[in-house]
């Protein structure tokens, strides 16, 4: 971690420093040793474990690699200020009582920093494909160094925030819609509904050793529960999310557009649904990310997410190249949703109306629009569905409604 950590060695703590750091985050029931050769230290370490808030954090942090080693940052770095403060010597400057609330000051702040970047760390994660029960899930160096180039990217740390809301909103969406597909059991799957799981883990629930593990796993979606599908007679295909990057959008409206593009991306994980990004301005080309239901390529996405063309015509959503898109994405077969997000008054000749229809109706495909306080112009004649919003958030019913896919 030393070695890897440019906010550690910034510290100027040892290895040994460090390792007690990571530990007490790591461990399942860390104990501190009597003779401890610094024993300053041990009391900022003795004054954490004794922190109420630490016992919540230890929930997150235990056995969790990845998220052990952000907390060991923000324990060290609280530790080296308070060395910092006392000249390396406890003996000096001031009295024990001084001392002791000094320790207990830096020790309650160390928690409160650690839980904060914890958890913008899990959102991070989930917001870019890598959430409990995702494929990646259990490489930590890859979470680390995903929250690495997020924590030092405004950008980034923004349109993971914004993600966050969308994705709970889609999470409730998606919860209360009809459930059907009982038809057929066909495996079993990582999930929390207590309704489908299988024997073994009810069985662990009434274990008293095992329980508080199950319901760890639960709560995180880790459990084992059978996977029923409906017998469908086409498949759900491909979802396919245009944003719209001309120079109007920029700021605030593209980054809750590309924070809404991020809940859809999950949604159609969700559903284990191919996903596409699509960033287009004008005639100044696009950027292609295609998200398979698999593993999506971190470093690629949120290079998708960072960067913006800024250009712009009379028409800023690829109506006209959507079918050589499409082919180019090698888009599978099946129910196809595709979403423009946009702030632009298009305007679309007729015989462009027409072929876009005509694509459309070839490959089973449905457009929704959401026209960002503009009127829609004729994306109106060739959508299935317009929804004018004054804004992204998440109270607007166009957002809702695209969340509920």
């Amino acid at each position: 971690m030393l070695q890897e950590s440019e906010r550690l060695q910034q510290t100027g703590l040892d290895e040994n420093a460090i390792a007690d750091c990571h530990g007490v985050a790591f461990e399942p029931d860390p104990q501190l040793k009597e003779d401890c050769i610094d024993p300053q230290r041990r009391a900022f370490l003795a004054q954490l474990l004794e922190t109420p808030d630490y016992r919540a954090l230890h929930e997150s942090t235990m056995l969790d690699a990845a998220a052990s080693a952000i907390a060991a940052c923000a324990f060290a770095e609280q530790f080296a200020a308070l060395r910092k403060d006392e000249g390396g010597d406890s003996e000096k400057g001031k009295d024990t009582v001084e001392r002791e609330m000094a320790t207990l000051r830096a020790a309650g702040k160390a928690v409160s920093e650690a839980s904060k970047d914890v958890e913008e760390c899990k959102e991070v994660a989930a917001a870019l494909g890598l959430g409990p029960g995702s494929p990646g899930s259990n490489d930590p160096k890859g979470i680390a160094a995903l929250y690495r180039r997020v924590r030092n990217n405004p950008t980034l740390r923004r349109i993971c925030a914004l993600a966050g809301r969308y994705r709970r909103l889609a999470q409730s969406k998606q919860r209360m819609k009809s459930s059907h597909g009982m038809d057929d059991l066909v495996g079993v799957v990582l999930d929390a509904d207590i309704g489908r799981l299988l024997p073994h883990e009810l069985a662990r629930l009434a274990d008293d050793e095992l329980a508080d593990d199950t319901l760890r796993r639960l709560i995180e979606r880790l459990t084992m529960c059978r996977e029923y599908q409906a017998v469908e007679p086409v498949a759900k295909g491909p979802i396919i999310l245009a944003v719209d990057e001309s120079g109007s959008m920029q700021g605030d409206k593209v980054h809750t557009a590309k924070a809404l593009a991020l809940a859809m991306a999950w949604v159609a994980r969700r559903q284990r649904r191919w996903c596409a990004l699509v960033a287009y301005s004008g005639d100044s080309g696009e950027r292609l990310l295609a998200l398979p239901p698999g593993r999506w390529d971190e470093a690629a996405l949120a290079s998708w997410l960072c960067a913006f063309i800024g250009c712009g015509s009379s028409l800023d959503v690829p109506v006209r190249e959507m079918p050589r898109i499409y082919q180019q994405l090698q888009a599978p077969a099946g129910h196809t949703d595709v979403l423009f997000i946009t702030d632009a008054l298009c305007h679309l000749p007729a015989e462009l109306q027409s072929r876009f229809v005509a694509w459309k109706q070839s490959v089973q495909a449905r457009l929704i629009t959401l026209v960002i306080d503009s009127p829609p112009g004729d994306l109106a004649e060739v959508s299935d569905e317009v929804h004018l919003v004054q804004s992204l958030s998440v109270g607007e019913a166009g957002v809702e409604r695209v969340l509920s896919i």
